[in-house]
């Protein structure tokens, strides 16, 4: 069973779990334990008298609203039309004043549940009475109406309307204002944002706190939930920083990216730009489960309804539970530099990853789906896995709007009765009593429609509802027994889902609930608006905020409200209204911020909407939030809550307002789930309130406490406040504990069993250890023995079964020189093997035995490369039908071993190279440098990728900007599987196969319309012309994929093929190129002469296309100069393992050098070029030091045992080194002509240089500062 545990956390938090189908308010006070930690006493309960629970709020105000008669025909429903004091469900049931005579029925009887069997015409029935018509693209289907639909589309059903609030579409506008500096899509001219940044949004020395982090958690979950603005693909806008910038370098800029335009727009002042939303507007949790069909697919089980998850037990936690999946399903995700998709959270929205906080609630939500999955299968085991699913998200939808009723509670001070029902913000608003504005309204509200039309989010909104103010330093994690593990740097969290288990959500949540958050007016934490990095780039989110409020053409502040004090269309101005500030000293009553206002702005009606309410001063009536930002933020979420169909406030009125319970006819799956059928002969159709669900909705208290059960349910955090947003208070926010679970705990007894043996261990653990170690020493000395008898070299053994192989994919280089220093000198053929897991690499050196390595490369009768590949999963890496027939392979041998071809897409590599070099300049357009302290790699790899992609793939990849980021993940996945391959058995490659698959899968859908199109085209080519159409020629642009076509009739092994071309590319130019240019600028002054010798050759000959021949050398190539610096980089940097082959001989092989020594069938013949390309024999006494005029006058003999890098010479030598010099030369000379560059560090040697792993080489990198050159 499981034992109870109070030990003390946070600000009054401390651990165990409470049962999950116990009455929700079972809940105690805490006392103190003979340990000193506060436990739950049962002598206290909350409610006094713990059977009945809670006083029922919702039974309060239903009566007060019958006996006062505000709302028409409430009366009538019940018996001398009023209710007792204090009802409970059964008390307003009893009093129901049920008619005489059945009435005729004027809906059709429901049937039980979801089924085929739906009439055609129901949603006519159950929805006529919506004052227009319905759409009969939504009604058509039930489980379009019945159900939320996942890209929030049929929610309002008015005919034509259907697209309101979904996903994709355009977000509206408050009052249809655009304010572009062109009237159509320009952005709005304003002050640098960077200098407003600084002047306004400062972290200010003294600060506020009023609410805990669970509140910011909860703000960013609410914010993805309902809104987010994708960047554009090429769109972007500069900010260089101020010149009184004081925090970061002032050649520095920030690059934002403007958001994605709808569709169509931006055509013209009467058709201005607009953005789209790539989340429903809906409080549907969409960031949970995802705002389309695929995501949505992705992320479910499809068992019992629940979602994915990972099983995880945790630092300091009892038992393993649930956290969001890695997303190896590929749903998208927002991520920065140097992190994988796949290792980070699978979420509904693409920034699930982007802080610990969020994450939290994303769990905890993540966890109540499934326990509300395992509750709803309890009470309706007919429902199979569909009918769970769906319905759970609306019982976790209306659950979210009523945590959203105490979200905005929590900025509220004291307020008259009832200030917790939801409608407090609209009684202020209108100056209206909770008579007149109160839950009690039929679907649709007029009071949140628009011009007819539901309240949506708003570009406004998405804006100016970020607050900011709210983002901590850091916050702590902390143990069950209330110790700070750590103070954690919540900027630091951003995309770290490993980070996020190994801290456990419990260490995390405590922390959340047990400490403060600024309020508003406080200004941005630095950490974020001073960023040097996020996602790759300087970073200021104010900035950010500040571009985007103009770029999309929203209004200013003055603008705004000028608009919002007049109402909306046949609406009474609001009560509430927000002076139009004709001065500058309207703003703010701070000198200093007037003086600011003063220097960047013209007049006031030019400071930007976010400034203004950053300024605000006045706060909204009984609240604590500054009333211009609470407009345009919580008022609006909160109508656009009321404008929802599925709304938990319209569903529990449905068959008082709309039907009456003993004529109740649910339009959805809520308001059956809430309206639970009653046995009633005269009424087949009587329904009243299901308590249960009531009960577990919190509808007794408005759903107050729906925080702090969220917390207790899905955790094992069993105490806490009773608001979480709210930091504890002993008289106000008190400390209340539920009780821990009882029963046997089937898991708990297997732990203590575990625990048991561990015991029996540490007890024996001298004899326990001797055991094992005589079993490894005996296996230890028979291989060693044997080895010896046989022959075999001296072998680097490590550990026990993976041998030196962590060893070796942390330092290769370090592995194969310790192997040089051991047995190099002793060994008379300097031949030693590697353990590396399931292999042994025997590194060879000796010129006689790579002589005899590459005499049988054409006959593989000794050495196989195919078996090589085999074992390190390039059948998984190719895909076993492209392996096989080697087709990949025979293309590129054939049409990039022709020097023709070659030169001929040396054009399109210009092209692509030029449009890259265009659009992503390395230096921005204001600036004349530019630093790049992190280094030049990552620009390099995406420089690299673009010309790759266009070269192999066509035109088309400029419309695919998303797969420079999918082959540089597939390039880091291919890293990984080919490790797999080294340290797993053949057996298990099928995890290796997982990652492969999901990667050809996504880049299949971009290729094969892309490959129809392409075949469309020949086509109507031969049509036209009455010949075959295949490959490009003439004077365009040609690229592989025609190539490809041509040969190859299968879409879909076309398409495969196409991503091992870009692939291949990408991979020979990774290290090559970078290098290359690394190199260069290694030698003070040796890219200028390089730049010179191409742009002012000596015989007058120009560098261009014409005279760029990879195939042959020649010393008066204007090339020249530049082709041996590139042959010198890609000599030095090899592997330090490789080439490689399977040794294939049936038995030991013995070395040409020294017969008597030979090598094992079955394991590898390794070369290590690191080794050879720096042996004086090859290359003389300074064979280790960079000489780019090595290879001026005399080129290598490539593929010979001098040059090994692109594989040995024969049948297997890497067909793409002709593409691979072209592109070089090529690449580098466009980079050469527009920039210089000057490195924080010059004259490195090898290991300040270079970074050795397992089959790759990287550089490490170094501060460089790009300059243009002049023109």
């Amino acid at each position: 069973m499981k034992v109870p545990a109070a030990t003390v956390i946070g600000l009054g938090c401390f651990t165990g779990q409470v049962l999950a189908n116990q009455w929700p308010y079972e809940r105690y006070y805490p006392k103190t334990n003979k340990q000193g930690d506060p436990v739950a006493d049962k002598a206290q309960p909350e409610f006094g008298d713990q059977d009945r629970g809670p006083e029922n709020q919702f039974g309060e105000w239903l009566g007060r609203l019958v006996n006062q008669g505000t709302v028409a025909g409430l009366q009538d429903i019940f018996t001398d039309g009023s209710l007792p004091k204090h009802p409970s469900f059964d008390d307003i049931w009893e009093n129901v004043k049920t008619p005489e005579v059945p009435p005729n029925a004027t809906h059709a009887t429901r049937p039980s549940s979801y089924k085929a069997t739906w009439p055609q015409n129901e949603a006519e029935a159950l929805l006529g009475h919506l004052p227009w018509p319905l759409d009969q693209r939504c009604t058509a289907s039930k489980d379009q109406w019945w159900y939320r639909t996942y890209d929030g589309s049929c929610n309002w059903l008015k005919n034509g309307e259907m697209n309101e609030g979904m996903y994709g579409v355009a977000k509206s506008r408050d009052y249809g204002q655009h304010h572009y500096a062109d009237g159509i899509s320009m952005p709005r001219e304003g002050p640098n944002p960077r200098a407003v940044s600084n002047a306004f949004f400062k972290r200010k020395e003294v600060l506020y706190y009023e609410h805990t982090p669970f509140l910011l958690g909860l703000v960013e979950f609410i914010m993805h939930d309902i809104t987010w603005s994708s960047d554009s693909r090429d769109e972007y806008i500069d900010v260089p920083v101020p010149d009184d910038e004081k925090d970061f370098p002032l050649n520095t800029t920030f690059r934002v990216y403007r958001t994605e335009a709808a569709p169509e727009t931006g055509t013209s002042r009467e058709n201005p730009r607009e953005n789209i939303n790539r989340a429903t507007t809906w409080l549907d949790l969409s960031s949970l489960y995802g705002s389309t069909h695929e995501v949505a697919m992705k992320l479910r089980s499809f068992k019992d309804g629940k979602l994915l998850t990972q099983e995880v037990k945790v630092q300091g936690s009892k038992k393993a539970a649930s956290y969001l999946p890695f997303n190896s399903m590929g749903v998208p995700v927002q991520t920065r530099p140097g992190v994988s998709p796949e290792a980070l959270f699978a979420g509904g929205d693409p920034r699930t990853n982007e802080d610990w906080i969020m994450l939290g609630v994303h769990t905890l939500l993540l966890r109540e789906h499934n326990r509300m999955c395992d509750l709803l299968k309890a009470k309706k085991p007919a429902y199979d896995d569909e009918e769970i699913y769906q319905t759970v998200r609306l019982l976790m939808s209306a659950k979210f709007a009523l945590i959203g009723n105490a979200y905005q509670m929590a900025y509220f001070k004291d307020m008259p009765w009832p200030n917790d029902d939801g409608f407090p913000l609209y009684r202020e608003m209108s100056g209206s009593s909770w008579l007149e504005i109160n839950p009690a309204n039929n679907y649709p509200w007029p009071l949140v429609t628009k011009e007819g039309k539901p309240t949506v989010v708003s570009a406004e909104m998405a804006v100016v509802y970020r607050f900011h103010e709210f983002i901590v330093k850091t916050f702590p994690i902390k143990d069950a027994l209330n110790n700070t593990m750590w103070d954690q740097n919540l900027f630091a969290t951003a995309f770290n889902a490993t980070g996020f288990i190994d801290a456990g959500l419990e260490n995390i949540m405590r922390g959340t609930v047990a400490s403060s958050i600024p309020n508003f007016k406080s200004g941005v934490e630095e950490d974020f608006r001073s960023a040097g990095k996020y996602r790759g780039s300087p970073f200021d989110i104010v900035v950010w905020s500040i571009v985007h409020e103009r770029e999309q053409g929203l209004p200013t502040f003055n603008e705004y409200f000028a608009a919002y004090n007049k109402g909306n269309p046949g609406q009474e101005p609001p009560e509430v209204q927000v002076p139009i500030r004709k001065r500058f000293e309207d703003f703010s009553s701070d000198p200093k911020m007037v003086a600011e206002l003063k220097r960047l702005y013209r007049n006031p009606d030019e400071v930007d909407l976010v400034v203004g309410c950053q300024l605000d001063e006045t706060m909204f009536p009984h609240a604590t939030i500054p009333t211009s930002s609470l407009i345009i933020s919580l008022f609006s979420l909160i109508s656009m809550g009321n404008s929802d169909r599925f709304s938990i406030g319209f569903a529990a009125m449905r068959c008082l307002l709309v039907d009456k319970p003993w004529d109740c006819h649910p339009s959805n799956a809520l308001e059956e789930l809430l309206w639970k059928p009653v046995e009633n002969e005269a009424f087949p159709n009587a329904r009243f309130y299901d308590d249960y669900w009531m009960a577990e909705l919190d509808f007794q208290a408005h759903g107050q406490n729906l925080l702090w059960r969220l917390v207790t349910e899905n955790s094992e955090i069993n105490c806490l406040q009773k608001n979480p947003l709210f930091p504890l208070d002993e008289k106000t926010n008190p400390l209340l504990c539920a009780l821990p679970e009882s029963g046997v705990d089937i898991r708990l007894l297997l732990s203590t069993g575990v625990e048991v043996m561990l015991s029996l261990i540490k007890i024996h653990y001298v004899e326990i250890i001797a055991t094992i170690a005589a079993v490894i020493i005996t296996v230890w000395l028979y291989n060693k023995i044997n080895a010896a008898t046989r022959g075999y070299p001296k072998v680097l053994g490590g550990l026990p079964f993976l041998g030196k192989a962590l060893d070796f994919q942390k330092d290769a280089k370090a592995v194969v020189l310790e192997g040089f220093r051991k047995f190099g000198d002793r060994s008379v053929p300097n031949v030693f093997g590697i353990h590396l897991a399931s292999l042994t690499h025997y590194v060879i050196s000796n010129p006689q035995d790579v002589q005899s390595m590459i005499d049988d490369a054409p006959y593989a009768m000794k050495f196989s490369l195919s078996k090589l590949f085999e074992a390190v999963n390039m059948p998984i890496i190719l895909r076993k039908v492209n392996f096989a027939s080697n087709l990949h392979t025979n293309l590129i041998r054939t049409h990039l071993g022709d020097p023709a071809t070659v030169q001929k897409i040396g054009r399109t590599m210009q092209a692509a190279a030029t449009r890259f070099l265009e659009t992503n300049p390395l230096v921005p357009a204001t600036s004349s440098s530019h630093v790049y302290s992190e280094g030049l790699t990552a620009y390099i790899n995406q420089y690299i990728t673009s010309v790759c992609a266009r070269c192999m793939i066509g035109p088309e990849a400029y419309e695919h900007p998303e797969l420079i980021n999918m082959f540089l993940e597939f390039n880091e996945e291919v890293d990984k599987v080919i490790g797999l391959g080294s340290l797993l058995p053949s057996w298990m490659s099928f995890i290796a196969n997982i990652p492969m698959n999901k990667g050809y899968n996504k880049f299949r859908k971009v290729f094969l319309p892309i490959i129809a199109k392409r075949r469309a085209e020949v086509e109507e080519k031969k049509q036209l012309n009455g010949a075959a159409a295949g490959a490009e020629t003439g004077d365009e642009f040609i690229d592989f994929m025609s190539f490809i076509l041509d040969i190859v009739d299968d879409y879909e092994r076309a398409a495969d093929l196409v991503t091992i071309t870009v692939w291949i590319g990408l991979r020979n130019l990774q290290i090559t190129l970078l290098s290359t240019l690394l190199d260069m600028i290694d030698v003070p002054g040796l890219a200028d002469q390089i730049n010179s010798s191409l742009s002012r050759p000596a015989r007058g000959v120009k560098a261009d296309l014409s005279t760029l021949n990879t195939f042959t050398r020649t010393d008066s190539s204007p090339w020249a100069l530049l082709r041996a610096a590139m042959f010198e980089s890609i000599r030095l940097c090899g592997p330090a393992s490789g080439p490689a082959r399977i040794i294939s001989s049936p038995h030991d092989l013995a070395l040409a050098s020294d017969p008597s020594v030979k090598l094992p069938p079955g394991q590898v013949a390794t070369l290590s070029s690191f080794y050879s390309h720096r042996m004086p024999e090859n290359y003389g006494p300074d064979a280790k030091q960079y000489n780019p005029q090595r290879f001026l006058t005399s080129g290598p003999d490539i593929s010979s045992k001098e040059f090994i890098t692109w594989g040995l010479k024969g049948p297997h030598t890497c067909p793409g080194r002709w593409f691979t010099q072209e592109a070089i030369c090529i690449m580098m000379k466009e980079v050469l002509e527009r920039y210089k560059f000057e490195p924080a560090r010059t004259g490195l040697d090898d290991d300040e240089k270079y970074e050795y792993h397992a089959g790759v080489v990287t550089r490490k990198e170094v501060p460089v500062t790009v300059w243009k050159r002049s023109a």
